[in-house]
């Protein structure tokens, strides 16, 4: 019920059928989206669990509105070992609890630490307010649950075709399976869906620091769709992402004084690319800024080799 706080024991949340982890209840659905945010190399499971009888409000593509009482749930996995249960419930229509549950073996309890955990591994559990941060570039709180994540070639369970075919949106696209542009180079589509998944949906975006810093990097509706809910002929030149970055100077003065000569991307030379060069270091500058202590090495190779072959 609205106000509500969250439980204390991952049990009473409603995602498990028994005290089991291994056992999830049958009308939680399980989702992958078909890009991912980079979590230090943990594995993830997420959950959508909808109150019986509702469906997701769908009627603006770019802007999906879950019903009061709709739960998102992930899972963290390092190796074997279950880390955490990410908890986000819509109480309200602009009230979403989010919480996080610590695993000891088969039981967790809800984090209340008021900064972040460091475990002995170097893999960090955020706290509530943590979560805030960049969830509140969703569109209505959520991340991943959304248009073009779900669209995509990569997206597993509840991708958009299942929840259209389910009933559970309420306006859904003509076209239920989408791509991201590519070019010659091979490695423009992924390096689009890495920066829409890591950057542009939590923070970089209209919604977020776009407005401020103009680093678009938020993959919008429509520019994929066109306005009868079809699949448009998308460039990666004339994709916001592009325009934001693509010899594009930095507006944040202290990132132009720590790196004078680079732009947000320098075509030819990703040493000299911003987007690469804060997603390749942890400490000051990092991207993203939260929670992470390792560089996800495969997706910024693949970065790399994009901004690396577009001609200067």
């Amino acid at each position: 019920a609205e106000g509500t706080d969250a439980p204390r024991d991952v049990y009473c949340t409603g995602l498990y059928a028994t005290r089991d982890p291994a056992y999830h209840v049958p009308e939680a659905l399980e989702y992958k989206p078909g890009v991912v945010l980079w979590s230090d190399g943990a594995e993830k499971r997420r959950f959508l669990l909808l109150p019986p009888g509702t469906t997701i409000d769908t009627s603006d593509l770019d802007h999906w509105v879950f019903p009061v009482g709709t739960k998102l749930f992930k899972e963290f996995r390092l190796g074997d070992e279950l880390v955490e249960t990410r908890m986000l419930w819509k109480q309200a229509d602009a009230n979403w609890i989010t919480t996080t549950y610590i695993w000891d073996g088969i039981t967790a309890e809800r984090n209340t630490s008021t900064v972040g955990i460091v475990r002995d591994d170097g893999y960090e559990i955020p706290t509530d307010k943590d979560c805030g941060k960049c969830h509140y570039g969703g569109a209505d709180y959520a991340l991943g649950v959304e248009a073009v994540a779900l669209g995509l070639p990569g997206a597993e369970g509840a991708t958009l075709a299942d929840l259209s075919d389910r009933g559970l949106l309420s306006d859904p696209p003509a076209d239920t399976q989408v791509s991201l542009p590519e070019d010659s180079t091979g490695n423009a589509a992924a390096s689009l869906g890495f920066l829409h998944a890591n950057c542009g949906m939590p923070c970089h975006s209209t919604r977020g620091l776009g407005d401020e810093t103009q680093l678009v990097l938020r993959i919008r509706a429509d520019e994929i769709w066109d306005e009868t809910g079809h699949a448009r002929a998308a460039t990666v030149s004339g994709m916001d992402t592009w325009a934001a970055t693509v010899g594009v100077a930095p507006t944040t003065a202290s990132v132009a004084q720590a790196y004078p000569d680079a732009l947000r991307i320098t075509a030819g030379d990703h040493e000299e690319s911003l987007i690469w060069l804060l997603s390749n270091v942890r400490g000051d500058y990092q991207m993203p800024p939260l929670a992470s202590h390792q560089v996800d090495e495969a997706d910024n190779a693949t970065l790399a080799a994009w901004i690396d072959a577009l001609p200067p």
